[in-house]
């Protein structure tokens, strides 16, 4: 600790010194934990690939102006080189910036749930008043209404599985089980699971591959997940008239790239900056679909991240949208499976996400 006392003294904001050992993040704690309202886990700094990819960046660059933000907006993260391999990581608190983050995001999730309830609330209170006045109820009432009390709470359980897998993955908890299985045929059998969800949307489904068969290292569950989200993404923000979503896979020795792309009504050049920012909801007056919490994309990212990669987006206004996925196109040294046993809650799955859009 003696060495970095100029350090601990010219710069009273919390820090970390890290260096790299054959690529390998190594985290030296010094006084991150100084200020008490630091609430983030050393455990997550150390598997973070923007943590790693800054500390490269800065010993090749020997330069101090860096900055990338972490976990919630709360964080600025800016760097020094100190040694010839090692750096110093300082961390710049944004609580303004937090608290507004999160004073939106439970205004939203407020409404997120308040809508459903009331709906499912509504449903309950109408079938009680046609029981207690003795009216004969028609098979298109109960169909009605038990479909409205469905759906929604199909919304509230998105919700909840949304906000549960999102603090997990914050708390470093998450559950991420990679196989060696094959992606394309695991994607390839989600589209035609989805196909008549978003055929009851006016939209069709087209997937395309450049390869028939390729085994690779993903969790099926989150991968599931990532597709399911990106697929009603594009139904939300499709256009009046008949949409089309192209979901394709292609890859090469070290990536496998996944694009789900559409031709809905895009998203502006100022808002793409802000797409996978946690808390934020775009509102967007064309948009059909008006619900959201901020979650969804962010939440895309984080378990894209698990998975070694990236996910990036570009759109032109009013024409098109897509989001590009890359992974690391390599196994595990667990056995090979050539393929899966489908899972039969998969239509559950798509109803829970599809549960805030009303064809």
């Amino acid at each position: 600790m003696d060495k970095y006392k100029n350090i601990l003294f010219e710069n009273p904001r919390p820090f970390i010194i890290a260096h790299l050992d054959n690529d390998r993040l190594i985290i030296n704690e010094t006084n991150i934990n100084r200020e008490k309202n630091i609430d983030i886990s050393l455990g997550d700094i150390k598997e973070n690939i923007e943590i790693k990819g800054l500390v490269k960046s800065t010993l090749e660059k020997n330069t101090d102006n860096i900055t990338i933000s972490y976990i919630k907006n709360r964080f600025n993260l800016n760097s020094k080189k100190i040694a010839e391999n090692e750096v110093i990581i300082w961390f710049d608190i944004e609580d303004n910036l937090y608290d507004l983050s999160k004073a939106n995001f439970l205004s939203n999730l407020t409404h997120e749930f308040k809508t459903p309830l009331n709906l499912i609330f509504s449903s309950v209170q109408l079938l009680n008043k046609k029981i207690k006045s003795n009216k004969a109820f028609s098979y298109d009432d109960i169909e009605k209404y038990l479909k409205i009390i469905n759906q929604n709470s199909y919304r509230m359980l998105k919700l909840v599985n949304n906000i549960s897998e999102d603090n997990k993955i914050d708390l470093g908890h998450s559950n991420y089980s990679p196989i060696n299985a094959n992606i394309i045929y695991f994607i390839e059998d989600i589209c035609e699971s989805i196909e008549p969800f978003v055929n009851s949307n006016n939209m069709s489904i087209v997937f395309d591959t450049d390869v028939e068969e390729l085994i690779i290292s993903f969790d099926m569950e989150k991968m599931e997940r990532i597709i399911l989200n990106l697929i009603s993404n594009s139904v939300k923000f499709r256009k009046n008239n008949k949409g089309k979503i192209i979901l394709s896979i292609t890859h090469n020795d070290e990536f496998v790239n996944i694009s789900v792309r559409d031709n809905g009504i895009g998203i502006s050049k100022d808002d793409i900056g802000k797409i996978f920012e946690k808390y934020v909801r775009l509102n967007d007056e064309r948009s059909i679909i008006k619900e959201g919490t901020g979650i969804g994309l962010s939440l895309v990212k984080s378990l894209v991240k698990l998975h070694d990669g990236e996910v990036t987006v570009d759109s032109e206004i009013g024409q098109w949208t897509e989001f590009n996925i890359k992974i690391p196109n390599k196994t595990s040294v667990k056995e090979l499976i050539d393929t899966y046993e489908k899972d039969l809650d998969r239509v559950e799955k798509i109803r829970i996400e599809f549960s805030d859009i009303y064809a």
